[in-house]
């Protein structure tokens, strides 16, 4: 039986998972971790942009608060250099995930953020100037 672990758990996920993946034939005491890169599980042309983590909300119908936890919005500039990696690695459809969409930034208050030397508000209406 694997542990239940949350999403920030990343020590206890590897711990689950290691038990079960082949270790690579040239290194075989390596550690398995995620490359700089990351893992991309998507057809090449199109990938996953997660933009936060949790929910806010209370929904009788809904568990995502009691497993992910509160909104958590990842900072704007992380965001936009990963859309921008991605791109430059030739994917052309960018999905833009999370559990709470348009709550994107309102635990940080909206507040700046840069990328590229750029300020840009933290929030999901706000569009990038360039």
């Amino acid at each position: 039986m694997l542990p239940v672990t949350g999403p920030h758990a990343y020590g206890e996920v590897m711990t689950a998972v290691h038990p079960h993946l082949p270790r690579p034939e040239h290194q075989p005491d390596a550690p398995v971790h995620q490359p700089a890169t990351g893992h991309k599980l998507t057809p090449a042309h199109h990938a996953y942009v997660k933009i936060s983590e949790g929910c806010n909300h209370s929904c009788s119908f809904c568990i995502i608060p009691s497993l992910r936890g509160a909104l958590v919005s990842r900072p704007l500039g992380a965001v936009m250099a990963d859309a921008e990696r991605l791109v430059d690695s030739r994917v052309r459809e960018l999905l833009i995930i999370s559990q709470d969409t348009s709550a994107y930034g309102l635990d940080l208050k909206c507040r700046t953020d840069s990328w590229q030397g750029h300020p840009l508000r933290t929030d999901i209406a706000t569009p990038a100037a360039r």
